[in-house]
């Protein structure tokens, strides 16, 4: 089972261009920053999008929009859920991008994980907080599904309900759209395919800088982060070390290895002032920060790559 091996292998993978897997370098010519960014503004936009709103509605019709336009199947996963709000309607949305070699049924399968939820705050419309990573990972599933050559499949999830209904983050008032699809995937028959969860949050910042979480499983996020190290963006990784609480606990808590990316410095001087407030908006955002995160993410995955099929 890889989640095992990426907890205790030792050391970097390498990095390798398989037979058949596009190189990193034309995924990131297709990759198109402006196209993300515009897909940001359009989700700020549509302002507010806390679990159960119209606003979370219209944001999973635009991001199933962009799915079918790159040629991908979404899903709808509806459920409902007991909160200190009540009983709320959340919805995750995902699409397989199916491996091209190989028996597909057997591929092994990688989560690639966003939420597209809000606080429920007046006001606040989340550009960085569940608009950039949705952004980026609309923009990778475009890329990826264009350039083919793929011996792994490619789930994008979309999850709901990421945000405490409170004001304060406290369990289980968090995380139930990712909580809903991890114990949907323990109780599947795809269990055994899926061998990562990578989690995509907060990478809009224009001082982007990923923390080193001491949650995630170690040799899974060193994947991107000795990635970005050996391709010059070294200085937007680590640039903190600490224990994060996100949508990776999830799929981590049902036994699959799980990491975030994440930029919890968002904010004047390194702080995160502007985290959770109504000044989370477009101008604290950079259309650079998402090609980073972009360009972080498809290095990492590469390696990620290398290892599950070592692994085999």
């Amino acid at each position: 089972m890889l989640a095992g091996c990426l907890l205790t292998l030792v050391g970097p993978a390498a990095c390798s261009n398989a037979t058949g897997q596009a190189p990193v370098e034309e995924q990131l010519q297709v990759f198109d920053s402006a196209r993300a960014w515009k897909l940001l503004e359009n989700l700020v936009a549509i302002g507010p999008r806390p679990a159960g709103s119209p606003g979370a509605e219209q944001a999973r019709v635009l991001i199933e929009n962009q799915l079918s336009a790159s040629g991908l199947h979404p899903e709808r996963e509806a459920f409902e859920v007991d909160t200190p709000a009540g009983r709320l309607a959340m919805c995750n949305v995902y699409a397989d991008l199916t491996a091209s070699e190989g028996a597909e049924d057997k591929a092994p399968i990688v989560l690639l994980v966003s939420h597209y939820d809000t606080k429920r705050m007046e006001g606040f419309v989340g550009a960085n907080d569940g608009g950039s990573s949705t952004a980026v990972l609309l923009e990778l599933a475009r890329t990826m599904a264009k350039l083919g050559g793929r011996r792994t499949t490619y789930r994008f999830v979309f999850v709901d309900g990421e945000e405490a209904t409170r004001e304060f983050w406290q369990d289980p008032d968090n995380c139930y759209g990712s909580r809903h699809h991890a114990q949907g995937l323990a109780a599947s028959e795809l269990r055994a395919r899926v061998k990562a969860a990578v989690v995509i949050d907060m990478i809009g910042d224009k001082d982007l800088g990923l923390i080193e979480d001491f949650n995630s499983s170690p040799n899974l996020l060193a994947c991107f982060f000795d990635a970005a190290r050996a391709h010059g963006l070294g200085k937007h990784v680590a640039v903190l070390k600490e224990a994060v609480a996100d949508d990776h606990l999830s799929f981590k808590n049902v036994g699959i290895a799980s990491c975030v990316l994440i930029d919890l410095r968002y904010g004047p001087n390194g702080t995160n002032a502007w985290w959770h407030t109504t000044e989370d908006t477009l101008d604290k955002c950079a259309p650079e920060s998402l090609r980073m995160a972009a360009e972080i993410t498809l290095r990492g995955l590469r390696k990620v790559d290398d290892l599950i099929h070592k692994s085999k």
